[in-house]
């Protein structure tokens, strides 16, 4: 996972950048880290958020930092300044996904910083939020002085008042009083409850963007946070993480700013928004390029598609998320091969080039008579347009109904992905995810502050697969050496 990047120009990519607000150095800084390349944390509407939402606070100035370094040689500085951490109040961390967590370790050994929390010695709070923490914050605890956990608007203000009045690593945790969200891993207490805010502090969007980024020269803003829907896989189902709250239509198009020819509309169900049809006509008709972070299958009809084709939508993506109907209905996820083959013919027929399936491979019960249905399936959906299968493998992650169902073993699903390009024989773009580090990732998920241990560990011997899998092995063995204890064992 340590893998060496070409140094990016600072000053270059702060010349192409389109910001709402300018930057402005004041008394009280945070510098905001992103663990992975400037094009990807560019392109994280949450990572933008905090961002704008600092930057708007008087007496604060937020600089950034990527996993890109930014010169040939010396620690990483910010990408505003080049100031190296031990300048900043707090060091703030957004992490995604289970994976990133060696990248957090190499970020803060990049800066400067041990990426122990016990070993460090002065320097800014180190405070981790992000996605991640609503799933399971437990594995962050060697890193992080203070994660937020959950949906970090309602505390960010919090926060900063704390800052102001002193808090450090060190002392001051009585500045945050009774504020929900905030866990110290290092006073002993299980992580609060993931916080949730209410519509007073939605939507998310950006206060910036960038021709460098992944979603290049898109301005980005949340349509609705949640999912009604109830997908035993997905940690944002109404199961995992509440109900859907959606975004006033007119509140979405207020804040698109005038400049703004490229629009992202983002949120884990956006198809199912009410007014989303009102939205993309609106931003079509005064000429602006709009994408959507998810569609639905069923959701699709010829108006919608029409609008999606003048938005300059070219590839389809959908999510499918089950190899065969049964195992789709098993799941939740309610959409049919019906649902999707209509849907492949609305996008030919509005001109688009391509269909981007996702499907998930190894889900409890899966034999190899519902990968021959995904076959025949995908088959049938070539002949309507060329298509892109990207394949993930199945984890099952805390907070969703399938949190305690079995994991297929990396070999079986390398056997299963071998079944699927012999059965499509080439007419299909086949884009699989890793099968050994999803492996990882579910160890990660379930895992908890001795896991957490072991990542940091296996970083430090090099940080390759064989390195995670020995750790995580051996923390699974420990936890079942621990059940097995008699009463009294010491």
């Amino acid at each position: 996972m340590k893998r060496p990047r070409k140094a990016v120009d600072a000053k270059a990519l702060l010349a192409r950048e389109t910001r709402l607000v300018p930057f402005v150095r004041e008394r009280f800084r945070l510098l905001l880290g992103y663990p992975a390349p400037y094009r990807v944390g560019m392109s994280s509407l949450g990572y933008l958020t905090l961002h704008r939402r600092v930057s708007a606070r008087p007496g604060w100035s937020v600089e950034r930092v990527f996993g890109d370094p930014t010169g040939s040689e010396g620690r990483l500085g910010s990408l505003e300044t080049g100031a190296p951490a031990t300048d900043f109040h707090a060091l703030g961390i957004s992490v995604a996904h289970e994976l990133e967590i060696p990248a957090v370790a190499a970020l803060l050994a990049a800066l400067g910083l041990n990426p122990r929390r016990r070993a460090r010695r002065g320097g800014p709070l180190v405070v981790v939020g992000g996605p991640l923490t609503a799933i399971n914050p437990r594995p962050l605890a060697p890193l992080a002085d203070l994660v937020v956990v959950g949906e970090a608007e309602a505390a960010i203000g919090h926060l900063c008042d704390a800052l102001e009045g002193g808090l450090t690593a060190a002392r001051g945790f009585e500045e945050l009083g009774d504020a929900g969200g905030f866990w110290w891993p290092g006073q002993g207490a299980p992580p609060p409850p993931p916080l949730r805010v209410g519509p007073d502090l939605l939507p998310a969007h950006a206060g910036m963007w960038s021709p460098d980024a992944e979603l290049r020269d898109m301005f980005l803003v949340e349509v609705s946070r949640g999912c009604n829907r109830a997908c035993g896989f997905c940690a944002t189902s109404r199961e995992a993480a509440g109900r859907c709250r959606s975004v006033a239509t007119d509140q979405v198009l207020e804040l698109v700013p005038a400049r703004a020819t490229r629009v992202g509309l983002v949120g884990a169900a956006v198809s199912d928004h009410p007014g989303l049809r009102e939205i993309l006509g609106s931003l079509v008709d005064e000429g602006r390029e709009v994408g959507l972070s998810s569609i639905r299958a069923d959701r699709l009809d010829e108006g919608l598609m029409a609008l999606l084709g003048r938005a300059g939508l070219r590839t389809l993506t959908l999510g499918v998320d089950g190899a065969s109907a049964r195992l789709r209905r098993q799941v939740g996820k309610g959409v049919t091969e019906t649902h999707v083959v209509e849907a492949a013919g609305l996008a030919a027929r509005a001109g688009l080039r391509r269909l981007k399936v996702y499907q998930l491979v190894g889900l409890p019960s899966e034999t190899d008579d519902d990968l021959e249905e995904l076959v025949r399936f995908t088959d049938r959906l070539s002949r309507i347009l060329p298509i892109t299968l990207a394949v993930s493998p199945f984890v099952p992650k805390p907070g969703t109904p399938l949190a305690g169902a079995s994991q297929a073993s990396p070999k079986e699903v390398e056997r299963r992905l071998r079944y699927l390009r012999r059965g499509l024989k080439g007419r299909v773009r086949i884009q699989p995810a890793s099968a050994r580090w999803a492996w990882v990732e579910a160890r990660i998920a379930r895992g908890d502050e001795v896991t957490g241990e072991a990542l940091l560990g296996a970083w430090e011997r090099g940080g390759t697969y064989a390195h995670y899998k020995d750790a995580l092995t051996e923390v699974d063995q420990g936890a079942k050496s621990r059940r097995l204890r008699p009463p009294g064992y010491q």
